[in-house]
C-alpha cells in the first residue's frame, strides 16, 4: 500500500466532517434527487433520499483536477444502508485519489448491484471503505486501483455475490473478512486471502500483489456468456479476448470446449452473435392479440416447458432459495414491519414511496436480460379480461390454457406457492408475481391467482412469500 502521511491525513479530517449524505463531484443532490455537475459527461444520476438509493444509469463521470488533494470525489457516500444501482455502462474517472469513497466513521451496510458495468479509474484506490460492509452483486467491475481500507480496516468487510470483475490494483485491509459467493477468482490461479494483521488481503505466491484479479461468475450455463451476464454480445467478444491477454483461463471463455482459451473462442462467440444473438433474449414467447400488444413468455423463469414450475421468489428479489419468510426477506431488517425498501405505509417501515419494482430488483430483467421484465398489473388484468380461460391437465399438470383474442394460446401451470419451506397448494393453484406492491398495505404485492373454480380478480400475498414469475417482452 502507498503510503502518503498528508494524503491519509486529509482523508481522515474529510470523513469526519462529511455532512452530506452522497455527493457527485463535489455536488450534493437537489431536492428532487438531481445532480448540477458539469462532470457528469452522459447518462442519468439519480438520488432516492428516503431509500438511499443512488442509480447510475448509462452515467459517464470525469472529474479533472489540478490539486489532487481537493478530496473531491466522482461519488461519496456517507448514507447508512444504502445502495448504488448500476445499470448499463457506467464509468467514473478522475485524476485523484479516489474514484469512490464510503466516508463515514459509523459501521454501515452499502450495495453495489443492477445489471451493468461499472469501470473506475483513479490514482490511489478506486473504491475507498472507511467502516463499510460492502456487498457488490450481479453487476461487471473493472478497476484501475482496487477496493482497499486505510488504517487496520476495523468494521470493514467485502462480499462479491454473483460478480464477473477485473480488478487491477489491490484489494486489502478488509478487517472483517472477504466472502466470494455464486463466484470464484480464476486469475491468479494461486490467489489466496491471509489477514496481515492489518485485515484481509488477496495474495498471490509468496505473499505477492496480484497484478491484478480476475473474478468469474460461477457460470450461466448460456454458451458464448463468458461474463456470465446472461447475454452473449460484444462485451463476450471482450472478455475473451482481456481473458487471452492476460494469460487467464476461464470455463465460459474456452466457449468451443477444445481445452484451450485462443482466437477461436472470439470466432466462436462471434458466430453465436451473428446466428441470432443472445440466448437470453430468445426465450420463446406468444402473441396473444391483446390490445396492449404486451408479448408474453411461454415458460416460467427457471423453467424449460410450458408445464414446468421453474424457480420461486420472493417480491423484489431476484434469486431462488431454500426458505422464504420476513427474517431472511431482503427487503426488511427481520420482520414484516421493518421494511427497507417499497414502503408507502411509515407502519410497515422506512417510507420511500416506491410502488413499482426497479429494474435490478426485477427477477425477468436480472434473470433473462433487458428484454424482459415482471408483468405489471395492467398486464396481469389484461391478461385475464382478454383471454377465454380452461382448466386442463397437460402431460400430467394442472393448470389454466389462456386463449387470447387471435386465438392463439398460453399455458400456466399450477404452482402453488413457498411459505418458509412448504410447498402450498401446488397443482391445485396457481400464484404469479406483478411488478407491483399492493397500494395500501406494502408488505404484500399484486399477483394473479388461480384454481380450477376460476381466476378471480384483485389478489394479493405477502412479499415473503416464494411464487413464480412468467415474464413479459419489453419491446
Amino acid at each position: 500500500m502507498k503510503k502518503n502521511f498528508l494524503l491519509l491525513l486529509t482523508l481522515f479530517f474529510t470523513a469526519m466532517c462529511a455532512t452530506a449524505q452522497v455527493s457527485v463531484c463535489g455536488v450534493s443532490a437537489s431536492e428532487d434527487g438531481q445532480f448540477d455537475s458539469p462532470y457528469i459527461k452522459s447518462g442519468t444520476v439519480t438520488w432516492n433520499a428516503a431509500s438511499h438509493t443512488l442509480t447510475l444509469d448509462n452515467a459517464v463521470i470525469e472529474y479533472n483536477t489540478d490539486n489532487k488533494y481537493d478530496n473531491i470525489r466522482p461519488i461519496r457516500l456517507t448514507a447508512d444502508e444504502a445502495t448504488i444501482v448500476v445499470l448499463g455502462q457506467c464509468s467514473l474517472t478522475t485524476n485523484g485519489f479516489v474514484a469512490i469513497a464510503f466516508d463515514s466513521y459509523n459501521s454501515k451496510n452499502v450495495t453495489i448491484k443492477g445489471n451493468g458495468t461499472l469501470s473506475t479509474s483513479s490514482t490511489w484506490i478506486d473504491i475507498f471503505l472507511v467502516c463499510t460492509r460492502l456487498t457488490i452483486e450481479d453487476i461487471a467491475l473493472n478497476t484501475v486501483n482496487g477496493i482497499a481500507n486505510n488504517g487496520e480496516g476495523n468494521g470493514v468487510a467485502l462480499t462479491f455475490d454473483n460478480v464477473q470483475a477485473t480488478i487491477k490494483g489491490e484489494v486489502s485491509r478488509i478487517g472483517e473478512g472477504i466472502t466470494l459467493k455464486d463466484c470464484t477468482i480464476t486469475y491468479p490461479k494461486d490467489a489466496y486471502f491471509e489477514n496481515t494483521g492489518y485485515g484481509y488481503c488477496i495474495y498471490c505466491g509468496n505473499q505477492q500483489t496480484p497484478d491484478k484479479i480476475i473474478i468469474s461468475r460461477n457460470g450461466s450455463g448460456i454458451k458464448g456468456d463468458v461474463n456470465n451476464d446472461g447475454e452473449v454480445n460484444i462485451a463476450d467478444v471482450n472478455a475473451v479476448i482481456d481473458m487471452i491477454l492476460s494469460s487467464g483461463s476461464s470455463p465460459s471463455a474456452d466457449v468451443n470446449n477444445d481445452g484451450e482459451v485462443n482466437i477461436a473462442d472470439v470466432n466462436e462467440v462471434i458466430d453465436i452473435i451473428l446466428g441470432g444473438g443472445a440466448p437470453s433474449q430468445n426465450h420463446e414467447y406468444v402473441d396473444l392479440g391483446l390490445p396492449s400488444g404486451t408479448l408474453w413468455a411461454t415458460c416460467n423463469i427457471g423453467a424449460n416447458n410450458p408445464e414446468e414450475y421453474g424457480s420461486y421468489f420472493a417480491w423484489g428479489e431476484t434469486k431462488p432459495k431454500e426458505s422464504y419468510t420476513w427474517e431472511n426477506y431482503k427487503w426488511c431488517n427481520g420482520s414484516w414491519n421493518s421494511l427497507t425498501k417499497y414502503c408507502l405505509q411509515s407502519y410497515y417501515g422506512k417510507l420511500d414511496n416506491l410502488e413499482e419494482l426497479e429494474p435490478a430488483d426485477d427477477a425477468a430483467r436480472v434473470n433473462w436480460g433487458a428484454q424482459w421484465q415482471m408483468p405489471t398489473r395492467a398486464q396481469l388484468i389484461e391478461l385475464r379480461e382478454c383471454c377465454t380461460w380452461l382448466w386442463i391437465t397437460r402431460n400430467g399438470v394442472h393448470g389454466y390454457l389462456g386463449k387470447g383474442p387471435n386465438g392463439n394460446t398460453l399455458f400456466l401451470p399450477a404452482t402453488g406457492y413457498f411459505d418458509g419451506t412448504t410447498h402450498i397448494s401446488a397443482d391445485s393453484f396457481g400464484y404469479y408475481w406483478s411488478h407491483s406492491i399492493l397500494p395500501a398495505f406494502s408488505i404484500n404485492a399484486l399477483s394473479l391467482d388461480f384454481f380450477s373454480g376460476g381466476i378471480p380478480g384483485n389478489n394479493d400475498h405477502e412479499r415473503a412469500f416464494g411464487l413464480t414469475v412468467r415474464p413479459v417482452r419489453v419491446r
